[in-house]
């Protein structure tokens, strides 16, 4: 028994839009004119939440992360946060992953930059340069600062400050002369003058220059260091 197929009609729009069809034209007319979209309820229904960033000593902590190795680079539809660490630094990544975890929702991925000793922690989320208040794209294009909501409060101040000695930030003992220097190092003038200002406000006499801020008053320098709980050193 011969079964006879059943021709496919092909769809009278296909291929069209609302420039080159009289019919889509009205068809996008109509839906234009609508209060709600028939897809309204179900997008309704699945629209994704974003955790909202509450003001935290953690979130203080991440944003010196992000102004010392991290960066938002942005895409049509979504952004992608990316923290860069050597990838000696095993607990202090496991230590960034859960602070993302907690502070976004959202378990990060990790991948080994190739002929690299670094490792990359991402994530995608949308909004996040929004609600981080953080610039997307090249930092070194931009004016970084300290935001005002953590100048304001030591205890914020102490912790961003972690975040970013952790990340730009090393411990140095030369026995030969004596000197004991914590500094934290980068190109942005901006964010340097921030770092200086920030240190004398808590008491230390940093000393500024070109490309770096440091502490090399050796008391001055351990204290800082237990301050901040700093890992390197």
């Amino acid at each position: 028994m011969i079964i006879a197929k059943k021709n496919k009609q092909k769809a009278w729009n296909k291929g069209f839009n609302k420039e080159t069809h009289p019919g889509v034209a009205k068809i996008s007319v109509t839906m234009s004119a609508k209060e709600k979209t028939n897809f309204y309820e179900w997008q309704q229904k699945n629209k994704p939440k974003y955790v909202n960033l509450q003001i935290s000593p953690l979130l203080a902590e991440f944003y010196g992360i992000m102004l010392g190795d991290g960066c938002i680079e942005m895409f049509v539809r979504t952004e992608k946060i990316v923290v860069t660490c050597f990838s000696e630094q095993v607990d202090y990544i496991k230590y960034i992953r859960r602070m993302i975890k907690r502070l976004f929702g959202k378990t990060p991925t990790v991948r080994k930059k190739k002929d690299a000793r670094a490792i990359d922690i991402y994530f995608y989320q949308k909004y996040i340069s929004e609600r981080l208040d953080f610039p997307t794209g090249i930092k070194l294009k931009h004016s970084l600062k300290i935001p005002a909501w953590i100048s304001c409060s030591q205890s914020y101040l102490v912790r961003c400050l972690k975040g970013l000695f952790e990340t730009d930030g090393d411990f140095t003992v030369a026995s030969k002369n004596y000197t004991y220097v914590i500094k934290f190092s980068n190109r942005s003038q901006s964010l340097l003058d921030d770092v200086y200002f920030a240190l004398k406000s808590l008491g230390y006499h940093p000393q500024r220059r070109k490309v770096d801020v440091r502490i090399a008053r050796k008391k001055e320098a351990y204290k800082f260091a237990e301050q901040i709980s700093f890992r390197k050193w």
